[in-house]
C-alpha cells in the first residue's frame, strides 16, 4: 500500500501545459505547496494574459493533491466546472485543469476530449445553472484571429450582393470553425419587423438548408444584444428545451449589431459533439460579427437604393411616357381646337409682345403661318392690333393677372372687316395667351336676323295696318258713300244752282281724296283687289300726272319736263299716276319759298328710267332711312299721313320696278323711279268712260244696315228713274220679297245678324231667277274678296262710293240679263 501511495505521489509529481501558453512544457511540483500565476515570483510561472499574477496553488496533502483558486479574473475549472475561489478541490491523476485559456493537468497529460472540456469551461464560464450562457467577459481575440477578421471584413466590403455576402460569411464560419455541423444568418425584415432566416447550411446536405434553429436561443440574443453559447446540452434539464433543441449538443448564437441596432444574428451549432466550440470561436464569430453587420446592411441599403433607385427610374419612366402622352393629347388637342390660341412673351417691358405659339385654327382665322410668325412681335403680325385695343388689354393683364373677354372689330382702311371674341389671360410664368373666335360670319348673321326681325316686325305692322285697313275701308266708304250719294242727288236735283254746283264740286273733291286714302292703305297692306295691267306709254302717264299738278302748284315752282315718246311699260294707269302725283306732291311741299322741279324719263337699255329732282330743303342719311316707312312724315300734324312714300313704294314693287334716293340738306332730293321695258307695239288707250242710263220705274229692293248711305243709294235710284224699296235688317227683305216682287236687289255685305251673303243665298232659293247686285265697302277680290260661288249667284260688284253714272250703268245692266 505504501509502495503503491508512493508511486502515485511520483506520477503526481509533475504539472504539465496541454495548450495555451508553455503548450507542451511540464513542471516539476517541489514541495507541499505549489504557487501558479502569470508572475515570475511563482513557483510555476505560465505566461498567458488571460492567467491571474497569482492564479492558483497546488497542496499536497497525504498524497493527495489538492488545488486553491486565488480569486483568479477567469477562474480556474476542473472537468469543465469552475470551483469555488479560496477553497481547496482534490484533483485527481490526469484530470483537465483549466486556468484562464490555458489546459494543464497534474501526474499524467489530460485525456484527449480535454480540449473539447476546455472550450466547454471557458464558454461556460460563471454559470452553473440554467439553459443558457452568455458571455459576459471581454472577447479575446488572437492577433491570427485577429488578421483573419480583417482579411475577411476586406472580401466583405467587396461585395454588396446581400447574397453572396451572407455565402462567405457562412463560407468562413464553416472554413474556421470544423467543429460546425450547422450554420444559419437570420436578419430583421424592415417592413414587417419580424426575423426571417436568409440563408442556412448543414455539413449533412449540400447547398442552401433550412435549419431547425433554437427560436429561444436566438429570441434572447435578439433581445439582450449579447452572444449565447451552450457548450452541453447534455448536462442540461432536457425538460425545458424546446423540439429543436434536443437534437444538439452545442449552440452558439452571435448578435448582428450596426449602428447600435440589432439588424439579426449569426447562429451555429454542433449536434454531434459537446464541448463542440472553444472561447476563441465565440470570440472569432463576435469579432466577425461586427464587419458582417456593416456588409449585411451596406449590400440591404445598396439593395434597397438599387431598388428605390430602380423604382424611380420605373416612376421616372412611367412619368416621362405619361408627359409624352400628356403632350401628344395637349398637343392633339391643342392643333385640333376650333378655338384660334395664341401664346406671347412681354417683351421691352411691356413694349412689344412676342409670338412663342400658336395653333392651327390661330393660323387659319388670320391667315398666318405658324413657321413665318413665331419668334416675332404681334404687332407685325396682326396689324390691327393697337386699333382694336388689344395692347391695353395685354398692358393690364400682364400687370394684374385677372383674365378679361372682350368682342374687337377689325378694320382695315377705315372699314370693317370682321369680328373677333377675345379670352386673355396670364400664365404663371408671365406669358400671355389669348383664345379666340373669328365671329364675323355671326355677326352676319346676327345682321340677317336683326334685318329678318325687323322684316317681320314691318310685316306684323303691315298685316296690322291691313286688318286695320279692310275694316276701316268697309266703314269709312260707308261713310263715303252716304255723302257721295246724297251730294250727286242733290246735283241731280238742284244743279241749275251755282252755289249748289260749287258745293256739290268740293263735296266730290273731298270724297275722292278719302277714296284715294282708302284705296292707298289697301294697296300699302296688300289688301286691295287684283291688280288690271295694260301696255302704256310712261310718257302719257306722267303727263297726265303733270296736267293736274300744272293747275293746283304755286306759280313759284319751275316745273321743268324732259320727256322721250315710246316709253312703253306695263301697269296700271291708275297706280302709276298715284306713284307720280306722290312724288311731284312731296317735291312741292319740300319748296314752300318756290324752286325748279325737274322731270325726265327716258329708256336705257332694258329699263325706263324716270327722275324727280327738287331743289328743296332736302333731307339727313337718318331721315332718308326712314322716308318709306308707313306713318313716316316731316309734315305737322294733319297736313300728311306717313303713307304716300310708302304706298308709292309698294306700287312700283307690284309693277316689278325699283325707286331710290338720294339727297342732302339744303342740297334737294332726286328720286329714281326704274320700271321694265315693255315691247307691245299696239297700246291701250286709258280713256275713262262716263255714262248715265236712266231707268224707267223698275223696283229696286236695297238692303244696308247702315242708314245714310241706305237714304243715299235710295235717293239716287229714285233720281235715276226706279222705285226704291230700302230695309235696314236683311230679315225683313227675306220676309217680305214675294210681296214686293222687286226687278233687282242692291244687297250690302257685312250686316248684324244676316250677312248679305247668306241673304242673297236664301232669297235665291225662293226666287231661283233672282237679280242681284252687292254693293259693299269691301273690294270684289282680293283679301276680303268674294269666291268664285257668290260671284255666280249676283249680276255685279260695287264698291262703295259708288256715283251716279258707276250705279246707273250696273243696274241697267243687271236688268238686262
Amino acid at each position: 500500500m505504501r509502495r503503491s501511495f508512493a508511486s502515485r505521489r511520483q506520477a503526481m509529481a509533475k504539472l504539465y501545459v496541454i495548450n495555451g501558453a508553455n503548450q507542451g512544457q511540464s513542471f516539476k511540483l517541489k514541495g507541499d505547496i505549489i504557487s501558479v500565476g502569470r508572475s515570475a515570483d511563482n513557483d510555476i510561472q505560465v505566461k498567458d494574459s488571460s492567467i491571474s499574477r497569482n492564479h492558483l496553488k497546488i497542496l499536497r496533502r497525504g498524497g493527495l493533491y489538492f488545488i486553491r483558486d486565488l480569486e483568479s479574473t477567469n477562474g480556474t475549472f476542473v472537468n469543465g466546472k469552475r470551483i469555488s475561489s479560496g477553497k481547496d478541490f482534490e484533483v485527481k491523476d490526469g484530470q483537465p485543469i483549466i486556468i484562464g485559456k490555458v489546459l494543464i493537468s497534474l501526474g499524467t497529460p489530460c485525456q484527449e476530449d480535454a480540449i473539447s472540456v476546455q472550450d466547454a469551461a471557458v464558454a461556460g464560464e460563471g454559470a452553473t445553472t440554467g439553459i443558457f450562457t452568455q458571455d459576459r467577459r471581454r472577447p479575446h481575440t488572437t492577433t491570427k484571429n485577429l488578421e483573419l477578421i480583417y482579411k475577411v471584413s476586406n472580401v466583405l466590403m467587396q461585395s454588396l450582393d446581400i447574397d453572396e455576402i451572407l455565402e462567405k460569411i457562412l463560407d468562413y464560419i464553416f472554413d474556421l470553425l470544423k467543429r460546425i455541423d450547422r450554420g444559419a444568418i437570420l436578419l430583421v425584415n424592415n417592413e414587417t419587423g419580424e426575423l426571417e432566416e436568409i440563408i442556412g447550411r448543414s455539413k449533412f446536405s449540400s447547398g442552401k438548408a433550412i435549419i431547425n434553429y433554437s427560436r429561444s436561443i436566438v429570441d434572447k440574443v435578439m433581445k439582450d444584444g449579447r452572444p449565447i453559447t451552450m457548450s452541453d446540452l447534455a448536462q442540461k434539464n432536457s425538460g425545458s428545451f424546446s423540439d429543436s433543441m434536443l437534437h444538439m449538443k452545442s449552440v452558439m448564437c452571435v448578435p448582428l449589431i450596426s449602428r447600435s441596432q440589432i439588424r439579426g444574428v449569426i447562429y451555429v451549432d454542433s449536434v454531434s459533439k459537446s464541448f463542440g466550440f472553444r472561447e476563441e470561436d465565440l470570440s472569432l464569430i463576435t469579432a466577425l460579427s461586427s464587419p458582417a453587420a456593416i456588409a449585411i446592411e451596406n449590400a440591404l441599403f445598396y439593395s434597397n437604393l438599387e431598388k428605390t433607385i430602380e423604382d424611380r427610374t420605373r416612376s421616372l419612366r412611367e412619368t416621362e411616357e405619361r408627359l409624352r402622352e400628356s403632350e401628344t393629347r395637349f398637343k392633339a388637342i391643342f392643333d385640333n381646337m376650333s378655338s384660334g390660341v395664341m401664346v406671347y412673351n412681354t417683351t421691352g417691358n411691356g413694349r412689344d409682345y412676342i409670338i412663342l405659339d400658336l395653333n392651327r385654327a390661330a393660323g387659319r382665322i388670320e391667315g398666318i403661318q405658324r413657321s413665318d410668325v413665331l419668334g416675332k412681335g404681334v404687332r407685325g403680325v396682326l396689324p390691327w392690333f393697337e386699333e382694336a385695343g388689344l395692347s391695353e388689354v395685354f398692358g393690364r393683364i400682364a400687370q394684374t393677372g385677372k383674365p378679361e373677354r372682350h368682342s374687337l372689330t377689325i378694320s382695315k382702311d377705315g372699314q370693317v372687316t370682321g369680328w373677333r371674341e377675345y379670352y386673355v389671360y396670364r400664365l404663371p410664368s408671365g406669358e400671355i395667351v389669348t383664345i379666340f373666335d373669328d365671329i364675323t360670319e355671326k355677326k352676319r348673321v346676327e345682321a340677317e336676323q336683326k334685318a329678318l326681325q325687323e322684316q317681320l316686325l314691318a310685316s306684323q305692322k303691315l298685316e296690322s295696318i291691313g286688318t286695320f285697313a279692310g275694316g276701316t275701308a268697309h266703314n269709312f266708304r260707308n261713310i263715303l258713300q252716304a255723302i257721295s250719294g246724297n251730294i250727286e242727288y242733290l246735283e241731280m236735283v238742284h244743279g241749275g244752282k251755282t252755289e249748289i254746283r260749287e258745293m256739290a264740286k268740293s263735296v266730290h273733291d273731298s270724297v275722292e281724296k278719302g277714296v284715294d286714302l282708302i284705296n292707298n292703305l289697301l294697296h300699302f297692306s296688300k289688301r286691295g283687289g287684283e291688280l288690271e295691267v295694260a301696255d302704256l306709254d310712261l310718257t302719257e302717264v306722267v303727263m297726265k300726272s303733270y296736267e293736274i299738278i300744272d293747275k293746283v302748284f304755286d306759280k313759284n315752282i319751275e316745273i321743268k319736263l324732259d320727256l322721250e315718246e315710246g316709253l312703253f311699260v306695263r301697269g296700271n294707269h291708275s297706280l302709276l299716276s298715284q306713284v307720280f302725283l306722290n312724288l311731284f306732291t312731296n317735291a312741292r311741299d319740300a319748296m314752300p319759298q318756290g324752286g325748279r322741279l325737274h322731270i325726265q324719263a327716258k329708256k336705257m337699255n332694258d329699263k325706263v328710267v324716270s327722275t324727280i329732282s327738287d331743289t328743296g330743303f332736302g333731307m339727313d342719311k337718318e331721315t332718308l332711312d326712314k322716308i318709306f316707312d308707313p306713318f313716316f312724315t316731316l309734315k305737322d300734324v294733319g297736313k300728311g299721313t306717313g303713307l304716300g312714300l310708302s304706298t308709292t313704294l309698294g306700287i312700283v314693287e307690284q309693277h316689278r320696278g325699283s325707286i331710290t334716293v338720294s339727297s342732302n340738306p339744303g342740297k334737294g332730293t332726286k328720286f329714281t323711279v326704274t320700271f321694265p321695258y315693255a315691247t307691245r307695239d299696239i297700246l291701250e288707250k286709258y280713256e275713262p268712260q262716263k255714262k248715265l242710263v236712266m231707268g224707267n220705274g223698275q223696283k229696286v229692293l236695297i238692303v244696308d244696315d247702315e242708314r245714310s248711305a241706305l237714304e243715299a243709294l235710295a235717293n239716287l235710284t229714285n233720281a235715276l228713274g226706279y222705285q226704291a224699296i230700302s230695309v235696314e235688317h236683311p230679315e225683313e227683305a227675306l220676309d217680305n220679297y214675294k210681296n214686293w216682287a222687286p226687278d233687282i236687289v242692291l244687297m250690302d255685305r257685312s250686316m248684324p245678324k244676316l250677312d248679305g251673303i247668306t241673304c242673297l243665298r236664301e232669297i235665291m232659293k225662293t226666287d231661283p231667277d233672282a237679280r242681284i247686285v252687292i254693293v259693299s265697302g269691301y273690294d270684289e277680290s282680293g283679301q276680303d274678296g268674294i269666291d268664285e260661288t257668290v260671284k255666280s249667284l249676283i249680276k255685279g260688284y260695287l264698291t262703295k262710293p259708288c256715283g251716279t253714272e258707276e250705279l246707273s250703268q250696273m243696274l241697267s245692266k243687271a236688268l238686262e240679263t
